[in-house]
């Protein structure tokens, strides 16, 4: 039997991987060739050729290589892995600073019987080790030698997983070694579900957006490339405004339809599952993944619901790690895509117990609808004037709709807004067409501030910040226009400590605390 001290290497297929990373971080050089080249008339197109035949041996020279030079191997307490060409890097991770072990399987994978195995470390941003293809009883291996509770963490690989009627969590008993049976919370979101939440994400408007922008340069680019004939491309393009919407019409449907196919698959089959002090999930029809995350990691839960789900009475479900808060301030680790809202108490109080869901909220006063719609509809006024002005063909009361709207968002932000205190921690509600609600712990409370603006002074209104912790980016939640008595009241509570006078705060000010070490 091989020595598991000995430094090993993954599997040959994943050559093609380091190839491939090979030929993503010289794309930018390769483009600029490539176009240098077709556009000038005076370079023979062996020039061309010939430069994309030596990228290629480079790029596999290279990757081979990177094989050779990428070993690693796992003693009892620790893994330690060697790479690099010409400057060799030693990395040593200990035990007790993994995290989670994931791995998952893409199609490659999948075809030689292969795993990615993912390993992160307690505060990074990105994962220490990335396997791209190792056997499957490989990756077992190592999750068991780097994972603390290997009794907790082991798993039945990256394609498998049990299922249930997808109405709520349930109970699947798993034997133990001495034949008794414990209760595994199991939890699979159904098909027709996932199709619901792919044709509602944000994404994908997102994606139009983007889409749309582009379209502009895109004429041009046809040009320049003398890919199609100009007269030909505006023979078949819309030559009225009727067309022209039919069209728009026409691609942001096929959008939409790519854009629900392609989260369909990346979520399909989406599987909670509570194994000690570890949440599983598995997801993906083409690249079945499987992560997991330690219960010990979780900062706060955010359940959100945007407009269209709200229509549905479904929400999806977030955790709040080290890791999911990214540089746009978004939160990306999915507990649930989509569940009905009266099935969450019941979802979170199996995976996530320290979330309860509240029976009702306080919230602020009518003194505070001001606050919420001032500002916006300020903004949206003066927005509103040059369209007022310069729409033609009586149109301009058109530009009205912008002050409407922002005058609508800013009474839902105050119908939304709410909080729930309690001995454990803190539940914010908030939103205006959609909703959040996050439920924040108290010990993981990293620091609060309260602020008074001169608005908020003259009536006795102050805003509470509450903010977690994580490695670079911070997830925040804001408790606006509260009675200042209230706001010290909470910063007081949320601290431990009894509510004193001198945390009222005068206008344009703000007092931090550190609460989470209190």
């Amino acid at each position: 039997m091989k020595n598991s001290s000995m430094p090993r290497r993954q599997h040959p297929i994943s050559v093609l991987f380091f190839i491939m990373k090979i030929v993503k971080d010289m794309i930018y050089p390769l483009a600029a060739f490539i176009l240098s080249t077709t556009l000038r008339e005076d370079v023979h197109p062996l020039w061309l050729w010939g430069g994309i035949a030596l990228f290629s041996a480079v790029a596999i020279a290279l990757g081979a290589l990177s094989w050779l030079r990428y070993v690693y191997r796992l003693e009892p307490n620790a893994m330690h892995v060697e790479y690099g060409l010409i400057i060799r890097k030693k990395l040593s991770i200990p035990r007790d600073r993994v995290q989670s072990v994931d791995m998952s399987a893409g199609i490659v994978q999948r075809l030689f019987g292969v795993q990615k195995l993912v390993i992160e470390t307690a505060g990074s941003r990105k994962p220490e080790v990335v396997l791209s293809a190792v056997s499957k009883a490989e990756a077992d291996r190592i999750r068991t030698a780097m994972v603390k509770d290997a009794s907790d963490a082991a798993v039945t690989g990256a394609g498998s997983g049990a299922h249930n009627d997808g109405q709520g969590p349930s109970g699947a008993s798993a034997g133990s070694a001495d034949g008794s049976a414990a209760a595994r919370p199991l939890y699979q979101v159904p098909t027709g579900r996932i199709l619901l939440y792919s044709a509602t994400s944000g994404r994908i408007f997102l994606s139009l957006a983007i889409i749309a922008a582009l379209y502009s340069q895109f004429d041009d680019w046809v040009r320049n490339l003398g890919l199609f004939d100009p007269d030909a491309w505006e023979a078949v393009m819309p030559s009225d405004a009727r067309g022209w919407a039919w069209f728009a019409a026409a691609a942001c449907a096929v959008i939409w339809l790519l854009g629900t196919a392609v989260i369909t698959v990346k979520e399909y089959g989406f599987t909670i599952e509570r194994q000690g002090g570890k949440l599983l999930i598995r997801r993906g029809l083409l690249e079945r993944k499987q992560f997991s995350v330690a219960l010990e990691r979780i900062q706060a839960v955010q359940v959100t619901q945007n407009a269209l789900r709200r229509m549905f009475g479904c929400a999806s479900v977030n955790l709040v790690t080290f890791a999911s808060i990214k540089n746009d301030g978004q939160i990306h680790s999915l507990l649930c895509p989509l569940v009905p809202v009266r099935d969450i108490p019941e979802l979170l109080a199996a995976f996530v117990p320290e979330a309860v869901w509240p029976e009702d909220f306080e919230r602020p006063g009518r003194e505070a609808l001001t606050g919420y719609i001032a500002f916006p509809l300020a903004v949206a006024a003066a927005a509103a004037v040059p369209g007022l002005i310069w729409i033609p063909g009586g149109y301009g009361w058109t530009a009205l709709a912008l002050p409407a709207a922002a005058l609508l968002h800013g009474v839902l932000r105050f119908r939304h807004a709410g909080w729930r205190l309690s001995n454990d921690g803190i539940i914010v509600r908030s939103g205006g067409f959609g909703v959040q609600v996050a439920f924040i712990p108290r010990r993981r409370i990293q620091w609060l501030r309260t602020k008074v603006s001169p608005l908020q002074a003259r009536r006795k209104l102050a805003t509470l910040q509450v903010v977690t912790a994580s490695s670079s980016y911070a997830a925040v939640w804001l408790i606006r226009h509260i009675p200042q008595a209230k706001a010290a009241e909470l910063l007081a509570r949320l601290r431990g400590r009894q509510p004193s006078p001198s945390l009222i705060l005068s206008p344009v000010s703000a007092n931090r605390t550190d609460s989470g070490r209190s």
